[in-house]
């Protein structure tokens, strides 16, 4: 993309192209770049679950999942969900939002909890 606007503005020292025209070409080019579907090296890859003791700071519990094993489970945890007759929705809970979610874009910390009783911090993050 930096090699496109250098020829752009390279294309205006020449006088090929004027301001203007070189602005609407620029601002072409970053739309373009606004509509490009999501590459895989975007999408999500991992699903980390950390549980930390909050005194000393020291992990519990370090979790890693490869985002298509969290897929995998969500689709098939929605479907056993119906089978089993658990209710999901009714406690605010949709996988299958979830699993669209995470698919299309949901990064970063999804859940950040601290229990001050049990003394644990538990994050999730998709990454």
């Amino acid at each position: 993309m930096d090699e496109e606007r250098l020829r752009v503005l390279n294309m205006v020292k020449e006088g090929k192209l004027t301001v203007d025209e070189a602005l609407k070409v620029i601002e072409a080019l970053d739309s373009s770049t606004d509509e490009r579907p999501e590459t895989p090296e975007t999408k999500a890859r991992w699903f980390r679950i950390r549980v930390t003791d909050v005194n000393s700071g020291k992990a519990k519990i370090s979790v890693n999942l490869p985002m298509i094993l969290v897929d995998w489970a969500l689709r098939t945890g929605s479907k056993f969900a119906s089978i089993g007759g658990v209710d999901l929705t009714s406690n605010g809970i949709d996988l299958e939002e979830l699993r669209n979610a995470i698919h299309y874009g949901l990064r970063g910390k999804i859940v950040d909890v601290t229990d001050d009783d049990s003394g644990e911090h538990v994050e999730i993050v998709v990454e």
